[in-house]
């Protein structure tokens, strides 16, 4: 045999060049022909030309081909059939074990023999890494591209130096590197067998393409009193296609307890998208001979849907129906048990495209599970025109004042249809037969205005600017309302029901009426600075901006008779009366009664300061801090008052000063006494010398974050200041003079949380004022190490001494593993939550389908869905 030797390899093999002084072949050029072979060694090529074309490479050695690449110590390859041999260049040699990529996968293996033409090959110890595990296989046979066989193979999620888990069969068949087979296999849990022999199944070894399938059920163990045994998550999901999914979930027990969730979810890009939710479940006892035996059954209807139908236009929709104890009975979630309503939205907007005009329609249902009370508001249409300036030049640099005028129209339309049933819980009459029927309406509720409806339109002029001086601005505006109604009151006395409370009759009157009212106002701000070079610690200069403003409003009595819009009704047999409105009980009311003129008087104040800070250079650094963002009050007085001119005092401050924390608060104050009945009387606090003021309310809040850490511990060797020696003990001797010379390798783990204060005082006459002050916790997580994570939400009532609901949980990343123990140890809804779960759903489904593995889930749960899923 002739061996020809080259220390640098062509594309082509036939092509020679003598050049024996180097040991070195490097890399191929990179050839344009389809399908070609490139290869390169650290160390020697040898080609065989005698018997077929064949090449030897020898270190580091590497063959490139569209087929895949293959690297190894040694690697021989035949050229006529298109074939590589791999191996290492020696046994104890591990780093240069055969490896051959192929896109995403890698095989490593102790021999590989490859025919790059057909893609297939055998491999000997091979270790494979496909998208959702490993497999290991003591023979491997790559009969295509897309289909693979292993003799005596292992499969885990695990990597192969942390096989805690794995399932190993005589037999593996791998298709599309998606799905894996197998026969006559075993599961092992530290290397401990499970006692049962799977004589075929399989695993689905990659999630990439969306499919449809069964989902993962869980075997609930609590309540069983009660219960019974049952299966949690039992259902299927199906995949349609990338605009439409379905799922269909039960939670069954042997009782005949049970919860169906069905859940449908669409969406098309930049068109529309949503989800249709519907939840049922009736919650019974295993007997109906059992001592207080019941059935209840919960219903739950959610729907989401947003569609774009052009860039001017678009509707949404939040449809939430639900039975009152549907969340109580079905979720352990703290806020979803805390919700005492539900509030469904249905909205239409559209905007012109020249931004001519906006038109939305839009109707809400709320629904109160506490006094039973549901309120249909809608469908209320909204429409508005764009400001319109008459008389703007579009060259002018000096405006006039009549250039500032503006008018303004807009229109609504609203609708509302409370019910109230007088027997609460215990009524017959339901919502929707309510609703469509007047007559059952008064005969739950008692009353007859079945549904409110009326149409308001406002114009207004205003103007902007009536002096040209820059620091004073007086601007004034008048504002026309016009009210459109079906129906009016009347009220009348009647004297043979003196004996009831209410002596007074109240009817609707049928028919088309309209009313009207108008106002004037006239308004002036200016703006104060004040400043101070006072210098504070790192403090320097203050700055006070104050901002004063005062408004007057005119609006006519428009209870005079004159107007038509008021009448008088007599209250009791000495013939006293009393004024009210023919449009009290319509949706916007009418008209305001008595005259107003109004002067209201408000202040705004900023405080800032700047932040100097000087380095050892001399370089100054500024940064500007407010002190108080806002500090503001107001009050008003009105002249056509007979009494009780001022009104209370209000007053409101925000600050961001400290650095994260957010505080706001506010109050109000009353100026005037009250008589032994708790009503205010025209007498002022000062006169009685005990107090300007009454504080009637007060609040204050304060809210932060705070969050530091990285990912983890870092991790460091020591800098020694001498060279190390392993033979030297005086190191570790018991007095080392170097001792505590280096740091301390810091423990930076990642944590967040957050943080809200809320106190707030009411003023209640002759009683003790009403209180409310929480300290809540939420979002509170911290990484232990950078296995274990720690998260908490609790809160604390300091009015009611205890705990509001909490939660703690508690993580651990166990490599191919998740450990998570969930607990609510307080309030009424108590429980705990134990899972220890594989990082493959596919495998994890197959551990909570076997006896005693089942345990790995544990929960205290009535229903055992307390855990969020």
């Amino acid at each position: 045999m002739t061996e020809i030797s080259y220390a640098q390899a062509q594309p082509d093999s036939t092509t020679q060049k003598n050049n024996s002084s180097s040991t070195k072949s490097p890399a191929v050029k990179k050839s344009n022909v389809q399908d070609a072979v490139e290869f390169q060694s650290n160390d020697s090529l040898t080609i065989n030309l005698r018997d077929g074309r064949k090449a030897f490479l020898f270190g580091q050695a590497k063959v490139s081909h569209t087929a895949g690449e293959l690297t190894a110590g040694e690697i021989e390859m035949d050229i006529e059939k298109n074939q590589v041999e791999a191996t290492a260049q020696s046994e104890s040699d591990t780093l240069s074990y055969p490896v051959l990529k192929r896109d995403t996968d890698e095989i490593k293996s102790t021999r590989i023999l490859f025919n790059y033409k057909t893609q297939k090959g055998k491999f000997e110890e091979a270790k494979i890494q496909v998208p959702d595990g490993y497999l290991i296989g003591s023979k491997v046979k790559n009969v295509s591209p897309d289909e693979v066989f292993i003799e005596d193979g292992i499969y885990s999620t695990c990597p192969p130096d942390y096989l805690y888990y794995y399932i190993k069969a005589k037999k593996m068949k791998v298709v599309d590197q998606e799905e894996v087979f197998f026969t006559n296999a075993r599961l092992f849990i530290l290397d401990i067998p499970y006692p049962i022999v799977f004589p075929f199944g399989y695993v689905p070894a990659s999630l990439e393409k969306r499919r449809s399938g069964l989902l993962t059920p869980t075997y609930a163990f609590q309540a069983q009193s009660s219960r019974g045994i049952g299966l949690q998550n039992l259902g299927w999901f199906q995949y349609f296609n990338d605009y439409f999914t379905a799922q269909v979930s039960s939670d069954v027990f042997t009782s005949g307890t049970f919860l169906v969730n069905t859940n449908l979810q669409y969406r098309k890009r930049d068109r529309f998208q949503g989800n249709v939710s519907i939840g049922y479940s009736r919650d019974q006892g295993l007997e109906s001979t059992d001592p207080g035996f019941t059935t209840t059954v919960q219903k739950s209807l959610i729907i989401n849907h947003y569609q774009d139908f052009s860039p001017y236009s678009s509707i949404s929709s939040g449809i939430d129906l639900r039975t009152a104890d549907y969340f109580t009975q079905n979720s352990f979630d703290i806020d979803d048990r805390a919700k005492t309503s539900s509030t469904s939205k249905l909205a239409y907007n559209y905007t012109h495209p020249e931004n001519d005009f906006n038109f939305s329609i839009n109707s809400q249902l709320t629904q109160n599970f506490n006094n039973n009370t549901t309120t249909l508001t809608g469908p209320n249409s909204s429409f508005s025109l764009k400001t319109l300036t008459p008389f703007k030049s579009q060259v002018s640099n000096e405006p006039k004042w009549y250039e500032s005028i503006s008018l303004r129209y807009n229109n609504t339309f609203n609708s509302r249809f409370s019910y109230a049933p007088v027997d609460g819980d215990s009524a017959d009459v339901t919502f929707f037969d309510a609703l469509f029927d007047p007559d059952l309406y008064e005969e739950a509720t008692g009353n007859e205005d079945h549904f409110r409806f009326g149409f308001r339109q406002t114009a207004s002029v205003g103007v902007g600017r009536l002096l040209s001086n820059p620091f004073i601005n007086l601007s004034a505006s008048a504002n026309f309302n016009e009210y459109w109604y079906p129906t009016t009151t009347r009220q009348s006395f009647s004297p043979d029901s003196l004996s009831d409370p209410s002596p007074v009759k109240t009817e609707q009157i049928r028919g088309f009426a309209a009313a009207r009212d108008f106002n004037f106002g006239l308004s002036f701000s200016t703006t104060f600075y004040g400043v101070s070079n006072q210098k504070i610690g790192k403090l320097e200069g203050f700055r006070h901006t104050a901002t004063p403003s005062l408004s007057y409003t005119y609006r006519p009595d428009f209870s005079d008779p004159s107007w038509g819009f008021y009448r008088n009704v007599q209250i009791d047999s000495a013939g006293n009366t009393r004024r009210y409105s023919i449009f009290s009980n319509e949706i916007f009311g009418g008209p305001g009664s008595g005259e107003q003129q109004a002067l209201t008087f408000s202040i705004r104040n900023v405080f800032e300061t700047k932040i100097v800070s000087r380095d050892t250079t001399g370089e100054v650094n500024e940064k500007k801090l407010k002190l108080i963002d806002n500090l503001s009050a107001s009050t008003s007085y009105n002249f056509a008052a007979d009494s009780l001119n001022f009104s209370d005092i209000r007053t409101s401050l925000s600050s961001n000063a400290l650095n994260g924390i957010r505080i706001t608060a506010g109050a109000n104050f009353s100026l005037y006494e009250r008589d032994s009945t708790g009503r205010q009387i025209d007498r002022f606090l000062a006169t009685s010398g005990d107090k300007l003021a009454q504080l009637q309310s007060f609040n204050v809040s304060a809210s932060t974050s705070f969050r530091g850490g990285k990912n983890g511990p870092e991790v460091y060797t020591p800098i020694y200041r001498r060279a190390y020696d392993p033979y030297n003990q005086s190191r570790f001797s018991p007095v080392d003079p170097h001792f505590n010379d280096e740091p301390v390798t810091p423990l930076n783990s990642p944590w967040s949380f957050s943080l809200n204060f809320n106190y707030s005082w009411t003023f209640r006459f002759n009683q003790p004022p009403t209180k409310s002050a929480t300290l809540n916790a939420n979002s509170i997580s911290f990484r232990l190490t950078p296995k274990w994570r720690f998260n908490t939400r609790i809160g604390y009532d300091f009015i009611q001494k205890e705990l509001t609901p909490s939660q703690f949980g508690l993580t651990r990343n166990l490599e191919c593993w998740n450990l998570d123990f969930q607990i609510n140890p307080f309030g009424e809804n108590q429980y705990y939550f134990f899972r220890l779960t594989l990082n493959s759903a596919q495998v994890q489904s197959l551990f909570q389908k076997l006896p005693i593995l089942k345990n790995l889930e544990r929960s205290s749960t009535p229903t055992g869905r307390g855990y969020n899923r």
